[in-house]
């Protein structure tokens, strides 16, 4: 159920029925010049739409939180950052609410990867509520079979911008869409890395994205949280 769309005396009549909770957790961060800043929260919260289609009755579906941890790109326009140690409290005390309300099972659908060290934190806090939790980094946990449909992936690249072209129409502009390959992939930090690393704001063969091709990933990811979530449902049976 979507919680936004729910009466309180309907809340009541649902809240024994309803154990699990879908939480998109996003962004507001630059995404180059042809793909919207809210590309990281518009993505889950598609996600979570198709997973509501599936799972009506069982789910709560909770609004997207929209601000992460965006320190990688906090230099260009329109990107907000919220420290890592915030966005673990505030997720927490999210859930923690929730909890209440007899949920068992919560999904933290992580748009972003600023938001995993954050999210990963909050998840293992809230094991001690009795909670079982997933946190979904879909880009990461289904990257070989994404790639398989867009192999231009990246920040804002071919995956992001035909998944956002599904989820925000109208809100990409293609003409203004490239290739941009990273520099050498590296694990340290430094000054000004995120205009070292993506120049333009983001990376990939933004170029051949397509709905076609969100459309396809939309089903790939949805279907393969959906397995994710019965798997967690069955472990706590």
């Amino acid at each position: 159920m979507k919680l936004t769309h729910v009466h309180m005396k309907n809340f009541e009549e649902y809240k024994p029925y309803i154990d699990t909770l879908i939480l998109p957790v996003g962004a507001i961060e630059a995404h180059g010049p042809h793909a919207p800043l809210g590309t990281d929260m518009l993505i889950p919260q598609l996600i979570a739409e198709y997973i509501e289609g599936k799972l009506s009755g069982r789910v709560w579906t909770a609004p997207v939180i929209p601000y992460g941890h965006c320190a990688v790109l906090a230099d260009f326009p329109g990107t907000i950052d919220v420290p890592n140690r915030i966005l673990a409290d505030y997720v927490h005390a999210v859930v923690a609410s929730f909890s209440r309300y007899g949920i068992k099972h919560v999904v933290l659908l992580n748009g972003h990867g600023g938001n995993i060290t954050a999210l990963n934190e909050t998840a293992m806090r809230l094991t001690e509520l009795n909670l079982h939790v997933l946190v979904s980094n879909y880009w990461l946990d289904y990257q070989a079979e994404i790639r398989e449909i867009t192999p231009g992936t990246g920040h804002g690249g071919e995956d992001e911008t035909s998944l956002v072209m599904v989820a925000a129409k109208g809100a990409v502009d293609l003409t203004l869409a490239g290739n941009h390959e990273l520099d050498a992939p590296t694990r340290a930090r430094f000054p000004e890395m995120g205009k070292r690393l993506y120049p333009n704001g983001y990376s990939g063969h933004a170029a051949a994205a397509s709905a076609e091709k969100g459309d396809r990933l939309l089903q790939l990811i949805g279907d393969r949280i959906l397995q994710e979530i019965t798997q967690m449902w069955e472990l706590n049976s």
